[in-house]
């Protein structure tokens, strides 16, 4: 499908996202952590709402500068609100394929952006070619393919989830990018690959479980009808994989495993 389509399907609905509002650097990037230290230059691309990045702010302290980019109109707005107090730390609505800067970053990161993307490997050389000399690329991404729950969540939301993975793949999207992600980085000159697992493991027994567990209800809320509007599922079943999801949660449901990767390169050194 053209790079259109993807774009459209790619945008984050303009309804509040519980699941971007949750996020911290801490808790959904936390591969980041060893490297953030006072005086560094960091690119967030992709950055949302801004949540993750106002924490990694907060860690490069005054001495640093973070700059955060999306395309989304209603979500730098959300961002920059966040920023007076914060002088280190700038948002700016840009297209990563249409970015332009002479600034070069200590630091250039990426998170759950590239499983939204139909060219990642232009992307992921746009990203490197932002970095300083020695410079760090960090991409955390989701293999879609490998998610694991238990037991087996109801037909409704198995059909849900697979039209969500046909409509992704029918707009060029990689549904199992995390996966291919030292790959790219190797063919395209990164030094010192390192690939760490971070799946995300929600299980009965933790106090979050219900609130973690339920992404795909949120999934279902919040990007289903875009796929109601592309014919993939009816709004009866979207519906139905919501209720019947929740109760899966309330009741039988165990533990789920999103599978995800953080994937790290550094910039040759001239």
């Amino acid at each position: 499908m053209s790079n259109e389509t993807a774009n459209r399907r790619a945008a984050m609905p303009t309804v509040a996202n519980p699941i971007l509002e949750r996020r911290t650097v801490e808790n959904s990037n936390r591969n980041l952590l060893k490297h953030l230290q006072p005086g560094l230059a960091v690119l967030d691309v992709g950055c949302g709402s801004g949540a993750i990045t106002r924490g990694i702010a907060e860690r490069v302290g005054p001495q640093g500068r973070v700059l955060g980019i999306d395309p989304g109109e209603t979500l730098i707005a959300d961002a920059q609100r966040h920023t007076a107090e914060v002088p280190q730390l700038a948002f700016q609505q840009a297209d990563l394929f249409n970015f332009e800067t002479d600034e070069r970053f200590d630091m250039v990161t990426c998170a759950r952006v590239l499983q939204w993307l139909n060219r990642p490997e232009e992307a992921l050389v746009r990203m490197k070619n932002l970095l300083k000399p020695g410079g760090i690329l960090a991409v955390l991404d989701y293999n879609h393919e490998r998610i694991e729950w238990s037991p087996e969540p109801p037909a409704a939301m198995q059909t849900f989830y697979a039209a969500f993975l046909k409509w992704r793949q029918d707009a060029g999207f990689n549904n199992a990018i995390a996966d291919h992600l030292r790959d790219l980085f190797e063919r395209n000159g990164l030094e010192e690959v390192t690939v760490e697992t971070q799946f995300e493991i929600s299980r009965k027994e933790d106090a979050g479980f219900s609130v973690a567990s339920r992404i795909w209800a949120e999934v279902a809320e919040i990007r289903g009808p875009q796929l109601v509007r592309d014919g993939y599922i009816s709004e009866e079943e979207r519906l139905r994989a919501i209720e019947e999801y929740d109760q899966w949660i309330a009741t039988t449901g165990e533990s789920m495993q999103l599978y995800l990767l953080a994937v790290e390169g550094r910039m040759s050194q001239p």
